[in-house]
């Protein structure tokens, strides 16, 4: 069974403990998260190959149907199609997993590039176009969490020069307003049940900000430095507060990479 996570119901309890339906864990498992294999940050080289294949295919249909000669592999079309191989690895971290977004973000940069190859300036403006008018436009009807996707942005990116940010599983992650973000891909879940050697017990999922967030100022002084940072883990991690790229299941402490949603909350009720 293919599901969104957080938004499939497998089971409806009954009256005395008992349900109709699949208890996830028991009667199934869950065993394959496809993010694991399409978000950049958890494997750049398996998020690669899998976008790889799926533009090349879909255009090897095309060219088929025209009765064009198409590349003859996946690698033969990435460097037909793009510049250097930094254009199309951007494509890649700009689709953050979701292939209907590394579609048409190709989409719209093929249309700026017109018969020219593909280029990481191409990229990135077509990521922040996407962004605009496809996902920022959306949130922006719940004036809510269009305020905490702001409050978010500020805080992470703004403050912390972050990209990403953990929040504690239960009640935080389980948000409504974080799942309806979740819903519109401006955030993206890269990494469930992480621990912190500070906090036993607790786990974490790691939420990263959409590409579209901060695009704009990838080129400035004002550019995220890494996914997020933390203290050093044992003898594996380098000095104390360093980035992390691609999320661990256990740090020594996570405390500067943790949001706290009670204090947007907090926030709210003052304003």
């Amino acid at each position: 069974i293919a599901a969104i996570e957080q938004r499939a119901r497998f089971s409806l309890p009954g009256v005395q403990s008992d349900y109709v339906g699949i208890e996830v864990g028991a009667d199934a498992a869950a065993d394959l998260d496809l993010d694991d294999f399409m978000v950049f940050g958890n494997d750049p080289e398996a998020a690669k190959k899998f976008f790889r294949e799926l533009l090349f295919r879909h255009v090897r249909a095309e060219m088929q149907e025209e009765g064009l000669q198409p590349p003859s592999d996946g690698r033969h079309f990435q460097r037909e199609a793009f510049t250097q191989r930094n254009a199309f690895d951007e494509l890649v971290r700009a689709a953050e997993g979701v292939p209907r977004d590394a579609i048409n973000i190709v989409r719209i940069a093929a249309q700026r590039a017109l018969d020219d190859p593909i280029s990481v300036e191409h990229i990135r403006s077509s990521a922040r176009r996407w962004y605009t008018t496809d996902k920022e436009t959306a949130v922006q009807s719940n004036p809510d969490a269009a305020a905490l996707l702001h409050w978010i942005i500020d805080t992470v990116i703004g403050d912390r020069r972050a990209r990403a940010f953990l929040l504690e599983q239960g009640s935080q992650a389980n948000h409504p307003l974080i799942t309806e973000l979740y819903d519109a891909r401006v955030l993206h879940v890269i990494k469930r049940s992480i621990s912190s050697r500070d906090r036993p017990g607790v786990r974490y999922d790691v939420y990263a900000l959409d590409f579209g967030c901060y695009v704009e100022l990838v080129t400035t002084t004002k550019a995220p430095e890494g996914l997020f940072q933390v203290d050093g883990n044992g003898e594996e991690a380098g000095s104390d507060g360093e980035w992390v790229e691609v999320p661990v299941d256990d740090y020594r402490s996570i405390r500067r990479a943790i949001l706290d949603l009670n204090l947007f909350s907090e926030r709210q009720l003052q304003i």
